[in-house]
């Protein structure tokens, strides 16, 4: 019979030249989540690495994949399919994350070979993904649909002119020195819209689906640059030392003075989370404050701040049209379904489906997601107009 420590070496060639069945899938993550062959695995991904062409310098963090792995690995699905010879990734992406990716199984949100052809009660009522639009609202209380404005200015506000672009991006620029800090502006994206826009200071926001950007239209005010978020959005801020950029959400501020970050602040999840790429930010809520430096998420509840690593493009990936869900319960996934794609969704009976790890585009229509999420034999939809009901 043989060990563990030769099984593991034989399974893993195995399973990156995309040759192992599910049962030996299965039994090499049994074996990686012993938590007795770490130093082993982490040697087989260097070798593997060291073996592989690439065209940059990679310098991947195996302990921390490592652990990964070993927290998200729920349990294979339960199916009839018939052993994987598909490779899910290109190579090198296979060394570093087709391993994550088993919690869902080696067929999960990349494939759909392998998935039961019994889909057709999804793909007969499909519904398609966002688009780009939404509404800006005006000091004086008008309001323009954006998707109907024709490209060009189309508005003027104290010196201040407001252009929408030919690739459908909101941009202001700052004409004379006659701000008003009492002309508001609003920025709102419906369910399944989403937009861009760049403020006078240059600085960039993408909003994501049902959210709002309120801000004064010369944008600063005081020697403060101040704007309230409700929902999500990500913000590349032009450096301005003299000036601090201050994004208000409910409570909470998160001040800067130049740097990308997202902020996810919608009033329907238990808590808010700000994600920092570059730069540094201060979050603040009821006299607590955090200072937090690049690759650290801070998620507050209700003015419990906490701090956390974070792989920093799972929480950006949907301003690259992108979902990943990276641990989320079935009600979270959801919630980010209903925002996207505009529907309403319903709960047949309570759902206990575990967590799931996964990615696919968000230019896929909403059967694409619901597909994969059923693969994995714990939950089942139904789509009747814009409403999916979720049933065990």
């Amino acid at each position: 019979m043989q060990t563990d420590s030769s099984s593991i070496q034989i399974l893993f060639a195995k399973y990156i030249d995309g040759k192992a069945s599910i049962a030996e899938t299965e039994h090499l993550f049994q074996l990686i989540g012993e938590n007795k062959h770490d130093a082993e695995i982490i040697s087989l991904l260097n070798s593997e690495l060291d073996n592989t062409a690439i065209e940059e310098q990679y310098d991947p963090a195996w302990e921390t994949t490592l652990n990964k792995i070993k927290h998200q690995v729920y349990r294979l699905p339960e199916t009839s399919v018939e052993k994987s010879t598909i490779r899910l990734w290109p190579r090198i992406i296979a060394i570093t994350a087709a391993v994550v990716l088993i919690v869902f199984g080696v067929y999960f949100f990349n494939n759909n070979k392998g998935i039961d052809g019994n889909s057709s009660h999804l793909l007969a009522n499909d519904i398609a993904p966002g688009k780009v639009g939404a509404t800006l609202t005006l000091a004086n209380g008008k309001k323009i649909r954006l998707s109907d404005a024709v490209n060009g200015e189309i508005a003027k506000e104290s010196g201040i002119s407001i252009t929408k672009t030919a690739d459908g991006q909101v941009v202001y620029q700052i004409k004379s020195n006659q701000g008003d800090p009492d002309e508001i502006n609003t920025l709102s994206t419906a369910k399944g819209e989403t937009y861009i826009l760049t403020l006078p200071d240059q600085s960039k926001v993408w909003l994501n689906a049902a959210s709002s950007l309120t801000y004064n239209a010369a944008l600063t005010e005081h020697g403060v640059r101040r704007v309230k978020l409700s929902g999500e959005a990500y913000f590349e801020v032009a450096k301005d030392k003299a000036h601090p950029f201050i994004v208000e959400s409910g409570n909470q501020q998160v001040e800067v003075l130049g740097t990308h970050f997202n902020v996810n602040a919608y009033q329907d999840e238990k808590v808010f989370r700000t994600t920092l790429l570059e730069g540094s930010v201060k979050v603040s809520e009821n006299g607590q404050t955090r200072v937090m430096v690049p690759g650290i998420q801070a998620v507050n509840a209700g003015g419990d701040i906490k701090l956390s690593k974070v792989d920093t493009e799972l929480a950006v990936a949907w301003k690259s049209n992108n979902f990943i869900f990276d641990r989320l319960d079935i009600k979270e996934i959801m919630r980010i379904i209903e925002r996207w794609y505009n529907v309403e969704v319903i709960y047949k009976e309570e759902i206990t489906a575990g967590t799931f790890w996964g990615s696919v585009s968000r230019f896929d229509n909403v059967s694409k997601v619901l597909i994969s999420l059923e693969a994995t034999g714990n939950v089942h939809f139904k789509i009747e107009g814009r409403k999916i009901f979720v049933s065990r």
